[in-house]
């Protein structure tokens, strides 16, 4: 019997799937570091959240999901394109999400008895 999928996953998917829509829909396409950015860490999140959902892996993907979701929030800064605010705004707002939802599902994890 497969375990039950936990709704914070398919939020942090579906915060993937914006990433990667979001240049496009928000009009930064043409910034490339903010665009690689969110494209390639919403793809990270979509593949993290299938191999969540499906449960082919259950130790550990919280804590990558926190990891993604902090580099996302300090991207604009590393990477340069803080001067982008609608892209900045995205890539903190997005990834302090990510790590909020990724922390709850940590935290909501039984004890072992």
């Amino acid at each position: 019997m497969r375990p039950r999928v936990h709704w914070r996953d398919l939020l942090i998917g579906a915060a993937g799937a914006w990433l990667i829509a979001s240049p496009s829909a928000l009009g930064y396409g043409l910034d490339e570091a903010a665009a690689l950015n969110a494209t390639g860490v919403g793809w990270c999140l979509v593949v993290f959240c299938i191999i969540s959902a499906w449960r082919l892996v259950d130790l550990g993907n919280e804590i990558l999901n926190i990891l993604i979701g902090c580099w996302l929030a300090l991207s604009p800064y590393a990477l340069g394109f803080s001067e982008q605010r609608i892209a900045t705004v995205n890539a903190v707002s997005v990834g302090l999400i990510v790590v909020g939802l990724a922390v709850w599902d940590l935290c909501s994890i039984p004890a072992p008895k």
